[in-house]
């Protein structure tokens, strides 16, 4: 088969489009957005500097769409699944799902995770954008299953703040693991690699997690009659 030449690949706006992200990736991947040449992706991509600000309007619109989109892209790969209706089941098939994705998922895609990494030093607005548009309705959830665990309690000291709370820390243990892999592995303890080694370090993170959610569902249960038996006293 026959190459596609240059000139007819550039008449192909998808294919010209593509090459602009592909070659914005690499730059901003070692540079960061602040340090990024406009120049240096056209020049990468083959294309002239005015493609970029047709295709995505500014450098702004170009790192955007290429943290934001391909973030999308990467979890639209492997969807969320159905969780069970059961509370603790659903909360540890969350952290089994969320945790192959930090370990299996993203690291397939090697240039989203030095673009976050810079993100953590130097934020950009399209990283408020990221998180309201695709990372707070995924935490969410989590924050709906930490709720669903401990229950309907007229304890009231388990509001909002505190199911936040203990969501960030469940997604923080999970996250932990690839954050943190270059100082885990210099411990000594080894990086789960394979489908079974997560699968156990997930169950892991959920069995304390779960412990002590229903610690507190229990504590919750017994207030009221506590309070009661309280009230009888002379």
């Amino acid at each position: 088969m026959a190459k596609t030449s240059p000139t007819l690949r550039e008449r192909d706006p998808d294919a010209r489009k593509e090459r602009i992200l592909k070659a914005a990736g690499e730059v901003f991947a070692k540079t960061g957005f602040a340090d990024g040449s406009v120049r240096e992706i056209s020049r990468k991509a083959g294309v002239n500097v005015a493609s970029i600000n047709y295709y995505f309007g500014s450098k702004e619109g170009l790192y955007r769409e290429l943290l934001i989109e391909s973030h999308r892209r990467m979890i639209s790969e492997e969807p969320l699944p159905e969780f069970d209706d059961e509370p603790e089941r659903a909360l540890r098939q969350w952290v089994h799902f969320c945790l192959r994705f930090v370990l299996l998922k993203k690291p397939a895609h090697p240039v989203l995770g030095r673009l976050m990494a810079h993100e953590m030093q130097q934020p950009t607005p399209a990283l408020g954008e990221l998180v309201e548009g695709v990372m707070r309705p995924f935490f969410n959830q989590l924050v709906q299953m930490v709720a669903n665990v401990v229950g309907d309690s007229r304890d009231t000291s388990f509001d909002r703040w505190h199911q936040e709370m203990a969501a960030t820390q469940i997604m923080a243990m999970c996250t932990h693991f690839h954050h943190c892999r270059e100082i885990i592995g210099r411990l000594g303890m080894g990086l789960p690699e394979t489908e079974t080694e997560i699968a156990r370090l997930a169950d892991s993170i959920a069995d304390m997690a779960l412990h002590g959610l229903l610690a507190k569902r229990a504590t919750s249960t017994r207030a009221p009659t506590a309070a009661k038996s309280k009230s009888r006293k002379p």
